[in-house]
């Protein structure tokens, strides 16, 4: 089995960090989930959606306020830009 390269592992650890997952094990699967809903089966991307909106509905985690919410998105951003060869959307 191969491993995780250390700039993967410090993505999933900077998601879970900023509140964007509750566990590594979360950010895995959604990015399972993700690459599964690249197929053009319709009942498995709904099935995927109802997972999704499952998890969201039983995290036991408080909602964020719209500055926190913003204070993160601000965060990743600042991140993104200063990631060398990275274009500026």
């Amino acid at each position: 089995m191969k491993s995780f390269r250390n700039e993967t592992l410090k993505a999933v650890d900077d998601l879970v960090e900023i509140g964007g997952f509750a566990s590594a094990d979360e950010a895995v699967l959604a990015a399972i989930e993700a690459w599964h809903q690249t197929t053009d089966d319709p009942a498995e991307r709904l099935e995927a959606i109802r997972l999704r909106v499952r998890r969201s509905i039983d995290d036991p985690r408080p909602s964020l306020s719209i500055d926190e919410v913003d204070a993160a998105l601000d965060e990743i951003m600042a991140e993104a830009q200063s990631v060398p060869g990275r274009a500026a959307r």
